[in-house]
């Protein structure tokens, strides 16, 4: 079978929102589509049910270093090389691209870009410089020769237009799909929290520069506050280790990974999103996370940094408290209680079903479709 469209992942597929996003799209205007990531049996047998084919490349968990896990990767791919064809291949981060262009060749495809990072500047690799120089080296010479590529962002394709000979890269935000979600109580359920207490969210990949440290230390200040953490990340330690070096530990859970799918439910239970995203590198400074979207769609306010793509959201619709990028934990605190504050949810529950109408995938749509036709009809 050849598939409309093979999208290539290094990352869980069940719990990547942007990659469903896309995926689900095409198959609802009648396109045949493959999923090659990190996932498993079960996360198949669901994706199929809805016309989703998807094979596990790598079965979690997934703990080496990003190096061997890139070449377990290609390997797999490698060995399903006859039974992946298809007629575009999506390069869902820059670790992908030589796996596209290895497929490419065998079918004479097309290769559709997703630079959902400025992956010449990543915040991971702020300290590593000489793993940063080969992955800058491998876009740059992979990109240009992609039919198409797309980013999340107007700041990003400004700037990859600039440093990479193409034209300006069409935007697809990463938003999430509009859904009124009602109120839940799972996050209270799960850790016994009292009612009496407001929980603070924070959902993403727990790594640095996402502001969750100093999320941690602004508790000291914030008593009748818990903070909830979705995800995982290896800086999960450390996040530990400051919550008790902060005496906090008791007020900070910690819920490992769910499910995108799943992951509106549980943001609803909490009162306030964290969303201080900080710019230690250029990647991160130009970040519009998705999170700052999804807790909107849930109905709950958001605190965050004062990134200029954030800003510029904010100053159209103010569905968040923006703080400075170097706002101590007690400027955090104020403003965890300024979002919180009936005056300040009052406006916002004005502004909320407006904003996640705008702030969906569903205008996202065209555009995903216009660049798949684009790059179908290319010669």
């Amino acid at each position: 079978m050849v598939y409309d469209a093979c999208f290539i992942l290094l990352q869980s597929i069940a719990h990547d929102a942007r990659t469903l996003n896309m995926a689900r799209t095409l198959v609802g205007r009648g396109k045949s589509v493959l999923l090659l990531g990190i996932g498993t049996k079960a996360e198949k047998h669901l994706l199929e049910q809805e016309g989703l084919d998807f094979y596990p490349v790598l079965a979690p968990p997934v703990k080496q270093k990003l190096a061997l896990r890139w070449i377990d990767f290609f390997r797999a791919i490698y060995k399903l090389r006859r039974v992946v064809k298809a007629r575009t291949y999506w390069a869902e981060d820059v670790f992908s691209l030589p796996m596209a262009f290895f497929l490419l060749k065998r079918y004479r495809a097309k290769v559709i870009y997703d630079s959902r990072e400025i992956f010449s500047a990543l915040g991971s690799l702020s300290n590593s410089p000489k793993k940063q120089n080969i992955i800058t080296k491998i876009e740059r010479f992979y990109a240009p020769k992609a039919t198409s590529i797309f980013t999340s962002g107007d700041l990003d394709s400004d700037y990859l237009a600039e440093i990479l000979p193409i034209p300006r890269p069409a935007v697809v935000m990463n938003v999430p799909p509009f859904k009124v979600t009602k109120r839940t109580n799972l996050l209270r359920q799960k850790f016994s929290i009292d009612s009496s207490k407001k929980i603070i969210l924070y959902q993403g990949m727990i790594a640095e520069g996402r502001g969750i440290l100093k999320c941690v230390e602004a508790l000291e200040f914030l008593p009748d506050c818990v903070l909830c953490l979705i995800g995982d990340g290896e800086f999960s330690e450390v996040v530990r280790e400051q919550a008790v070096k902060s005496g906090v530990i008791n007020n900070v859970f910690f819920c490992g990974k769910v499910p995108y799918d799943d992951l509106p439910k549980w943001t609803a239970s909490a009162d306030v999103g964290m969303c201080f995203i900080e710019p230690i590198s250029f990647s991160y400074s130009l970040a519009l996370p998705n999170k700052l979207f999804e807790y909107c769609m849930a109905g709950i306010p958001s605190v965050t940094s004062n990134l200029e793509a954030i800003r510029r959201v904010l100053s159209e619709y103010p569905i968040g408290v923006m703080r400075s990028n170097d706002a101590t934990p007690e400027n955090i605190a104020n403003g965890i209680q300024e979002a919180l504050s009936p005056g300040f949810l009052e406006q916002f529950h004005q502004i909320q079903a407006e904003a996640s109408k705008k702030y969906s995938w569903e205008y996202q749509e065209e555009t995903v479709m216009r660049i798949f036709n684009d790059s179908v009809n290319k010669k």
